[in-house]
């Protein structure tokens, strides 16, 4: 199951050597991107090195301990991930209701859906709760595996006295544990973690690889799937979810977007803004089609075969002028730079409003 990790070749290599050679690092950083595989990896890892079957590939998936990591029930697998407050109890009881209700649906897209996200209703960090917890479990024997497996995902979400309190069980672990942290923001993780750790780098997918994975196992259609790949940046996650945007929403608006800058109506830009309550992904997902769509406006005045958004071919042709060329690279770069903003609390509607100015500045004769 390890080789079903596309894209990560180098990941796939360094991780089967030491499985091979059972030499197994205390513990791992595993570093990079969202969408790129980082989580499946190091539950494969962990399979691997537990796995039952004699067969050389492991870890086999079918398994009695390959099935209980797969479900999230194996007694020595322990995962700790950002949460709201749980209030925990001493022996590790959830005793908040709406909070375990959010822990365990949480667990249940995990398990199911992966490439979705889940989005708790509260603000979430790992807290030194959780990670004591942790600690007092690792103090006891191991149940009934070769290697004892704690992931700790989004690491970075440790504050320092959180991460201050993991420092010696990560510098000295029990014998026979795996521990493993992920991150999508290494230079936010403590260096005095990150010394303890062994860095594994996470590369973005490529578009190719992306699209072949959305025709594949997911039966997305292969336009859809080559605008998806495009868009992503690499992450296969968000790929997913453009993709599966079966009403082509984010695409529409950008469009509609691009309509409102080009007549210059900007009273019914504001009016529709005041009515949105589009999430940060959706946001994100509206920059990246008029990227798109702005790198249609280049090139559609010299192979306007070549463009993504071919059944716009004449709306986009009547938009594009000389000057447009010229303007574009800027017109990318506050797209990124928005993109950024965004991902740093800046208020949405703050950021729609300067996309639809930015915008018109592109279109202006």
């Amino acid at each position: 199951m390890l080789r079903e990790i596309k894209g990560q070749p180098q990941v796939i290599d360094l991780l089967q050597k030491a499985i091979d050679q059972e030499r197994i690092a205390q513990a791992y950083l595993f570093h990079g991107s969202d969408g790129v595989g980082k989580f499946m990896t190091a539950l494969y890892f962990g399979m691997a090195l537990n796995c039952l079957s004699v067969n050389k590939y492991r870890p086999c998936g079918v398994c009695s301990s390959c099935h209980k990591f797969l479900s999230f029930e194996h007694p020595d697998f322990l995962y700790v991930f950002p949460t709201v407050n749980l209030k925990l109890s001493p022996d590790g009881e959830i005793r908040d209701n709406d909070a375990l209700k959010q822990y365990e649906a949480y667990i249940k897209n995990k398990i199911n859906t992966p490439w979705q996200d889940y989005y708790f209703s509260g603000s979430t960090e790992i807290r030194k709760e959780s990670i004591s917890l942790l600690i007092k479990r690792l103090e006891l024997s191991i149940h009934e595996a070769k290697y004892r497996v704690v992931i700790i995902e989004n690491a970075d979400m440790m504050n320092q006295q959180t991460a201050n309190a993991f420092l010696k069980t990560l510098e000295e672990p029990p014998e026979n544990t795996l521990i493993i942290l992920i991150t999508e923001s290494l230079p936010r993780v403590l260096p005095t973690i990150q010394s303890r750790c062994q860095p594994v780098y996470f590369k973005p997918l490529a578009q190719g690889l992306i699209q072949d994975l959305l025709f594949e196992r997911f039966q997305v259609d292969t336009s859809i799937a080559k605008s998806a790949a495009r868009i992503s940046g690499g992450n296969l996650k968000t790929a997913i979810r453009i993709a599966q945007d079966t009403d082509n929403s984010s695409r529409n608006k950008a469009f509609d977007l691009i309509s409102m800058a080009a007549k210059a109506q900007d009273f019914e830009y504001l009016d529709m803004v005041s009515k949105a309550r589009d999430s940060s992904d959706a946001i994100k997902d509206l920059i990246a089609y008029l990227g798109i769509i702005a790198n249609d406006l280049c090139v559609i005045q010299y192979a306007a075969e070549q463009i993504t958004n071919l059944d716009k071919a004449d709306f986009l042709a009547e938009l594009t002028h000389a000057k447009i060329a010229d303007r574009i690279p800027d017109y990318l770069l506050l797209l990124d730079d928005f993109s950024r903003k965004l991902a740093g609390n800046v208020n949405p509607t703050l950021i729609l409003l300067n996309l639809f100015i930015a915008t018109k500045n592109l279109l202006a004769p």
